[in-house]
């Protein structure tokens, strides 16, 4: 499905503009496979933004892009993974290859995500240059 974006929260989340019969809705969609930084965690403040600003680099306000919707999350959010139409660049698995997003409840068969952390992890990109919480965002939620 094409939608547009408007607004990126936060390193992993972006609200889209998406056309439902004759009516545009906005909606909020999160990327597939991956989770990135909170911003509200002093901790791994730094980091949440500089997943933000790196999604934010990869899209800008009102690039129309492809969303391949794989379900809805607990929040009511679209999970899916979003296409940059220009170029067909995957933005999760650019975020997972850069190191600001960590891989979370992906498939082993998506491999290219797996193969896009080990080499961040590897390189230490971004969240893997040193150890901290900022490498698991799931478990900061969770003792919050």
């Amino acid at each position: 499905e094409r939608m547009r974006v408007s607004y990126t929260p936060d390193g992993d989340t972006l609200r889209c503009w998406r056309t439902v019969g004759q009516a545009a809705e906005e909606v909020r969609v999160r990327l597939a496979y991956l989770d990135a930084p909170e911003i509200g965690n002093p901790q791994t403040t730094a980091h949440a933004v500089s997943a933000r600003a790196y999604l934010r680099r990869l899209l800008a306000l009102n690039e129309v892009v492809a969303v391949r919707i794989i379900g809805q999350d607990l929040y009511g959010r679209l999970l899916a993974e979003v296409i940059r139409i220009r170029d067909g660049a995957n933005c999760g698995l650019r975020l997972v290859h850069g190191g600001y997003a960590a891989l979370w409840q992906c498939p082993q068969s998506r491999g290219e995500y797996h193969a896009a952390q080990e080499i961040a992890q590897r390189r230490r990109l971004g969240i893997w240059r040193v150890s901290g919480p900022w490498q698991t965002p799931w478990l900061y939620r969770s003792s919050s």
